[in-house]
């Protein structure tokens, strides 16, 4: 996958007013927007007030045949297959401007039913809007995200305007979750600081 060049990227970034990036709420809404497509590597950036997504998704596991053990006996002696080959992978690319943002902000605000005490860390939303937190915990910009297969780096600019990295597991976004409360209470450090893979 090409990547926007990393200089425009820098200077569009830098012109865009920081106040009104709200990095979480757009990598939340993003994730809504994509998560049908199941993206097993995906590639995020933000040039000037476009955000850029792509990458490579496969079918919904959640569709597959599930033919019974009778059915797969009575299926193998007659000689058909029952269970089609798996799709190849496909690519998809995404570009998402400010109005769009809000206006499927609105859209998937409006889709919600009841209250949860806490969101799905497993859901591709709810780990990009904590992605787009950690960016914005640290007054930065974002440069890049990637996600692949369960690991994501994050690439932003810090406040300094030095370029920074995070490198974050689904089982370390899971524990940060689970602590959050605790977090909040005590004031200790992001569980995020400190972990590599």
């Amino acid at each position: 996958m090409s990547r926007l060049p990393n200089d425009s990227a820098r200077t569009t970034s830098k012109a865009a007013p920081l106040a009104a990036l709200d990095f979480g709420l757009a990598l939340r809404v993003i994730g809504q927007n994509l998560s049908h497509l199941f993206p097993r590597v995906l590639e995020i950036e933000l040039a000037g007030t476009i955000w850029e997504a792509r990458g490579d998704c496969h079918p919904n596991p959640f569709e597959t045949s599930r033919d019974g053990i009778l059915e797969k006996i009575l299926h193998k002696l007659r000689g058909v297959e029952s269970t089609p080959p798996p799709a190849p992978p496909t690519s998809f690319t995404r570009r998402y401007r400010p109005a769009d943002i809000k206006r499927l902000d609105r859209l998937y605000r409006n889709q919600r039913s009841g209250i949860f005490q806490r969101a799905d860390i497993y859901t591709l939303a709810e780990r990009l809007r904590t992605l787009g937190a950690i960016v914005d915990a640290k007054n930065g910009r974002l440069k890049h995200l990637r996600k692949e297969a369960d690991r994501f780096i994050v690439e932003y600019w810090d406040a300094q305007d030095r370029l920074q990295s995070v490198k974050l597991t689904g089982v370390i976004l899971y524990r940060n979750q689970q602590q959050l409360d605790k977090q909040r209470k005590s004031g200790a450090s992001e569980l995020w600081e400190g972990y590599d893979f």
